[in-house]
């Protein structure tokens, strides 16, 4: 199952959603967080002394212990009704493996960023849904697995800057470095922004997407004329419109804008990953919530511009 994503194409801008269901109601994950689909047992569940809301307890996977939460509970769904075979969704993502119970699944989609409509902020909290999609006849919301990790493990999403990387080398310039950071989450986008701010990185232009995101490029640096050995783009590969890897092609298919550094920031780096962000030629990858490693690449820059 997790080796759904690799059939598509770098920069197609596309991603493939699995429905799954609660209460009838169609939901997508992207595929390329799923590791499997189980059969939910109850039985099989080791429940916490100290419940953590939404976690229903713990499920030994493939010899280790995971986390399971109850998709349903965590979005506010009251269930109506029963379902005799509910089923867990294992993902991937983050460098962590947690599961997901849903009542059930329906089939995968493909589609693309660009049908993926962003969520109106004045109808209520939407942080846990990345966008919606029409997919025959039925509106899809589209789950962030991310924002709902976040909100339960933290410490999954944006890692603490270390003491050592608080400590600035004189040859490093770290204001100087002009970022350009894309995420299509407010709470990664403010959580990484802020670990940069602490560290010096004072310069970030942040942007939602994709489409935004080289609409400003071109503008600002497409006439061929500025110094592009201080800027760095660090982009999130799934956003609505334009994904991470469409943005990077774009970029390094531009003449005028391909010495931009680009660096993929994602929960999705793995093997299938990184061969598709060489595909389109990005300079780097660093995995969420890896912000110190990406701290060093950019200090990394700083090094080689100042000399």
């Amino acid at each position: 199952m997790s080796e759904q994503g690799i059939l598509l194409e770098s920069g197609t801008n596309e991603l493939e959603l699995l429905a799954v269901l609660i209460n009838d109601q169609p939901f997508g994950i992207n595929v390329a967080k799923v590791q499997s689909i189980q059969q939910y047992d109850q039985k099989s569940i080791a429940i916490l002394p100290n419940k953590v809301p939404g976690v229903l307890g713990m499920l030994l996977y493939r010899n280790k212990t995971i986390p399971v939460m109850d998709l349903a509970q965590i979005l506010d769904i009251e269930e109506t009704i029963e379902y005799e075979r509910e089923i867990v969704v294992v993902t991937e993502f983050n460098n962590s493996v947690n599961g997901f119970k849903v009542s059930g699944v329906r089939r995968i989609y493909r589609i693309s960023w660009k049908d993926l409509v962003p969520l109106d902020q004045t109808i209520g909290d939407t942080n846990c849904f990345t966008g919606s999609v029409s997919i025959e006849g039925d509106q899809i919301l589209v789950v962030d697995l991310e924002h709902i990790l976040s909100t339960i493990f933290p410490d999954l999403i944006i890692e603490d800057v270390s003491e050592e990387n608080l400590i600035k080398n004189e040859r490093i310039t770290r204001d100087q470095l002009q970022i350009i950071f894309t995420d299509d989450s407010s709470t990664i986008r403010t959580g990484v922004s802020r670990a940069l701010k602490s560290a010096g990185f004072s310069n970030i232009t942040e942007f939602e997407n994709g489409f935004q995101t080289l609409q400003h490029l071109e503008m600002n640096f497409g006439n061929g004329e500025q110094d592009l050995s201080k800027v760095v783009l660090i982009s999130d590969i799934e956003m609505p419109q334009m994904d991470g890897l469409t943005l990077c092609k774009n970029v390094k298919q531009n003449s005028n804008l391909k010495n931009i550094f680009t660096i993929m920031f994602s929960s999705l780096i793995n093997k299938q990953m990184i061969a598709k962000c060489n595909a389109v030629k990005a300079d780097n990858y660093v995995t969420k919530p890896e912000t110190n490693q990406l701290i060093q690449l950019l200090d990394e820059l700083c090094i080689g511009s100042a000399d």
